[in-house]
């Protein structure tokens, strides 16, 4: 299989993903449309980036952007059943998200894609960096990083691997992973799929295309993960018992071998011994020795926003864990705390989640409670009760407030359960504004 030029592509969506995807096209030769609902006025620097020659669109979707255009290729901020692309469809055009577009062009390199509610991003990175120490030229990016399209155009690589969010999985049509990770799946973006049902089958989209030759990888743990249907080899990870990786008292197992214990991983928290696990049976997949996998995890720190120490001053511990965006991700960071120890830094925008789910963690492990954004009000009705709470107008106000409240041995945690886009671009600048309020100095009262 190989990937047939189309003479027009019409790019959807002209962010980080949609661009790559547009100089893909043009280094293909095809001519090249792009379109955008947003204003030419905000794109400048994305338009600075494109090839010469692309026709653009934007402030709508004009029926006439798809005026002789043979393929559609959507980044992953477009909605399924957009307009644009239900039009598409009757005309009958072809309509490809932008990792499959660029799958396409190397569909014989073998691909680990991870998908999941929580951990995609961690694991994705890892499973590349347990490739590298086994000696391999691996390439890690799509949801996270470098988007898969700039990756083709790289290239330099004999192996990838991707992280696929719900949005890219649900418009797959015949990607077929190598390895296919599904790690976990609580409530997240049910503002844009109808229902928990309706995110869980997107997710599984991703397992779809596999043959028997391929391999999933599945959350033993997490019943709708381990219900996914595959004719791919399974392949299971637990932290609660017995699975083809698991965690044995302090031990990481593979296939009934120790591949190291938890306290040499330099990641920590349970969550994160269910991502190693995970990234193991991967990265074993493609090869990888146990030997690279553990040298791996002992020297894996993280990433930015997943659950870092960003600052520790008179015996209180600052964690950024920014990319806690849904209630899954939040539940995951407070198991690792003790009781009654974490300030609990938490809102912005809920995306239609039951916050309820958080009550009994909540209950148990937070000290206080402070509410951001727009949504942090009906987060605090939902959890009245749970712990103390405050009512906080913005970040600042809420890091403040924990600073004078945290004792020493205790944990200022932005473990927020929301989309950022309320008051911060994303919660990359989320967590960098925290990680700043956190480090700064106090001027003593005199």
């Amino acid at each position: 299989m190989g990937f047939e030029i189309s003479s027009r592509v019409l790019v959807v969506g002209l962010g980080r993903s949609g661009l790559a995807a547009a100089r893909l096209a043009a280094a293909d030769g095809a001519e090249v449309w792009v379109t955008d609902l947003r204003p030419e006025a905000e794109l400048s620097d994305v338009v600075a980036g494109l090839p010469g020659g692309v026709r653009t669109f934007f402030g709508s979707h004009p029926d006439a952007c798809i005026d002789g255009v043979e393929l559609l290729v959507v980044s992953p901020g477009v909605p399924a059943d957009a307009p644009l692309l239900e039009g598409a469809r009757n005309r009958g055009l072809s309509v490809l998200t932008e990792v499959e577009f660029a799958w396409l062009h190397r569909p014989v390199a073998p691909l680990v894609a991870v998908t999941g509610s929580n951990g995609k991003s961690t694991v994705t990175e890892l499973v590349a960096c347990m490739l590298r120490e086994s000696g391999q030229e691996a390439a890690a990016g799509g949801n996270i990083g470098t988007a898969a399209s700039e990756l083709v155009i790289e290239d330099g690589w004999e192996s990838w691997v991707l992280e696929i969010s719900s949005f890219q999985a649900e418009l797959l049509t015949t990607m077929k992973p190598k390895t296919a990770v599904f790690l976990n799946l609580s409530q997240d973006h049910l503002e844009r799929h109808s229902d928990l049902d309706g995110y869980l089958r997107a997710k599984r989209r991703l397992f779809a295309f596999q043959s028997a030759d391929d391999v999933a990888i599945l959350n033993a743990d997490d019943a709708a993960v381990a219900s996914t249907s595959t004719v791919a080899r399974r392949r299971s990870f637990s932290i609660l018992g017995p699975a083809d990786a698991y965690l044995d008292g302090d031990r990481l197992l593979l296939d009934g071998e120790v591949l190291l214990t938890a306290n040499e991983m330099r990641l920590t928290g349970v969550h994160n011994v269910a991502n190693a696990l995970a990234a193991a049976l991967a990265a074993a997949s493609l090869g990888a020795s146990p030997e690279a996998m553990a040298s791996a995890l002992m020297l894996f720190d993280g990433l930015d926003h997943r659950h870092r120490t960003v600052h520790i001053a008179d015996g209180v511990r600052w964690v950024d864990d920014s990319k806690a965006t849904n209630v899954g991700a939040t539940l995951a960071a407070l198991r690792g705390y003790p009781d009654r120890s974490v300030h609990l830094i938490l809102g912005g925008q809920a995306k239609a989640q039951d916050f309820s789910v958080l009550q009994a963690e909540v209950g148990r492990a937070v000290n206080r409670l402070y509410l951001i954004g727009e949504d942090g009000p009906a987060i605090g009705e939902t959890l009245e009760g749970t712990a103390p709470s405050e009512n906080c107008s913005t970040l600042g106000e809420a890091v403040d407030r924990a600073r004078r409240s945290a004792a020493p041995g205790q944990m200022v945690l932005l473990a927020p359960a929301c989309a950022s886009f309320d008051q911060f671009s994303d919660y990359g600048e989320r967590g960098d504004h925290f990680a700043d309020l956190a480090r700064e100095e106090v001027a003593p009262c005199l």
